[in-house]
């Protein structure tokens, strides 16, 4: 969160309190700053605090649902308690109101991507808060090809899965047919070997498969 950066108001609104006057409107872009400045400094009276923040709502957009500044959903945070310092003090007021013109200039990009919302909080007179979400895929092309990627996967471990499948079956299928050949369930084996140790151990492993060999250990 980092505050909002009014350097080149503040410079223009130097500028113009040498002349007598005040800033109306400020505009930046990459290439040039565009000011609007008048000798007329008297302020809109309000009867209340809470017509004064209608009256902030309708020209900033204040205290509402995301507005889109520069295609981007914005949304412009006032609270009760600044609202009524700047409707008590025609200084905070000032600064209030120079501020909220700002905010209504899209902000710059970020280097990488572009922004998803943005979200602005005057905590109090002189101090500001943004919040920014951004993306480096606006397009969702990166979303969907990381999509494809885990559909790829997902399939090729579900057919590992059925080729294992297959071959247990096909191992079944092969011990039960060698069983069957067997004569009233008996089943031959041969085992020789280069000791007893030997034969014996292989004897054991034949006659646990099932299956009838014929086998040097």
């Amino acid at each position: 969160m980092n505050p909002i950066n009014t350097s080149g108001y503040q410079a223009a609104k130097a500028n113009a309190a040498m002349l007598g006057a005040r800033v109306v409107s400020y505009t930046e872009t990459e290439d040039m700053v565009m000011t609007t400045i008048t000798n007329d400094s008297k302020q809109k009276e309000f009867a209340s605090v809470g017509e004064y923040a209608k009256y902030l709502g309708e020209q900033y957009g204040i205290n509402q649902a995301a507005k889109s500044i520069g295609g981007v959903p914005t949304t412009i945070n006032v609270p009760s308690h600044v609202l009524q310092q700047a409707f008590n003090d025609p200084e905070a007021r000032e600064w209030l109101e120079e501020n909220l013109k700002i905010l209504q200039q899209p902000a710059k990009k970020p280097m990488f991507g572009e922004f998803v919302s943005l979200s602005y909080t005057i905590d109090s007179v002189g101090s500001i808060t943004t919040m920014a979400v951004s993306t480096n895929d606006p397009d969702g092309s990166i979303a969907r090809t990381n999509a494809k990627r885990k559909q790829e996967e997902a399939r090729e471990k579900e057919r590992l899965e059925q080729e294992r499948i297959e071959a247990k079956k096909e191992e079944e299928k092969r011990l039960e047919e060698l069983r069957e050949k067997g004569d009233n369930g008996q089943i031959q084996v041969t085992i020789s070997g280069e000791s007893a140790k030997a034969v014996q151990a292989g004897l054991a492993s034949a006659l646990q498969s099932g299956i009838a060999l014929d086998v040097k250990m």
